[in-house]
């Protein structure tokens, strides 16, 4: 797996966490019990992400892979909506190439409550090969997933972070480009971005406030001129 970041990318998007250690996880018990997995490269089991939308999951279960494996092809990550006939001959071969360099396999199944009836042959597969995979598997819906997956696996609640959280995340980020506000004044801001009845807020939310904050202090843009320009020749 590789992290690549766009030149185009927003200030937010720049700063991307690219080790374990660096990735925003608001419960620090959440985090040390995650960090053993990084840790451990050896060890195998299943683990359930559950949480909100752009919370940080998928960027949770890249980073273990990531630092377990470094770019090897003995990780590998789906969607489960995308699961078929042919996924687990895929993941078959996966582990067969992960044994013979002496790794243990990794494979992340974003979204694993869209297999809705195909959870079985999961099921099935991890019991069949029980100590030689680490399954990461993230969902946003953790009650749409069968009891049976849910029993094999380690599940870890990813949760959002309240505003005064958000601003600790945000104050370093909007330093180092320049940007200056009250940290009360940046709280006001995430409390506004607090939807109806919610405590908590996704990576992404606080992500669009850092970014609309830089884009806010940045220098305008020349207008374009307009017109045709003659050339003396």
């Amino acid at each position: 797996m590789t992290n690549t970041v766009s030149q185009d990318a927003s200030t937010w998007e720049r700063y991307a966490p690219t080790r374990f250690a660096d990735i925003a996880i608001a419960d620090n018990y959440t985090r040390l019990d995650l960090g053993d997995w990084v840790r451990f490269p050896t060890r195998t089991g299943n683990i359930i992400l559950e949480g909100g939308y752009g919370c940080g999951k998928t960027t949770i279960a890249q980073t273990i892979a990531r630092e377990r494996l470094g770019s090897s092809i003995s990780s590998v990550e789906l969607n489960g909506g995308t699961w078929d006939n042919k996924t687990l001959e895929r993941l078959e071969g996966v582990h067969n190439w992960a044994a013979s360099q002496g790794e243990v396999p990794v494979v992340i199944i974003n979204e694993v409550d869209r297999l809705k009836d195909k959870q079985y042959e999961l099921r099935e597969f991890i019991d069949r090969h029980k100590n030689r995979f680490l399954f990461i598997m993230t969902t946003n819906h953790l009650g749409n997933l069968d009891g049976s997956v849910i029993d094999r696996s380690d599940v870890f609640n990813i949760r959002g972070f309240t505003p005064s959280e958000a601003v600790l995340l945000a104050e370093p980020l909007l330093a180092k480009q320049g940007v200056v506000l009250k940290s009360a004044d940046l709280l006001l801001l995430f409390e506004r971005r607090l939807r109806t009845g919610e405590k908590h807020l996704s990576l992404r939310q606080i992500g669009r406030v850092v970014d609309g904050l830089v884009l806010q202090a940045a220098p305008p843009t020349p207008p374009k001129p307009t017109g045709s320009h003659l050339r003396v020749v």
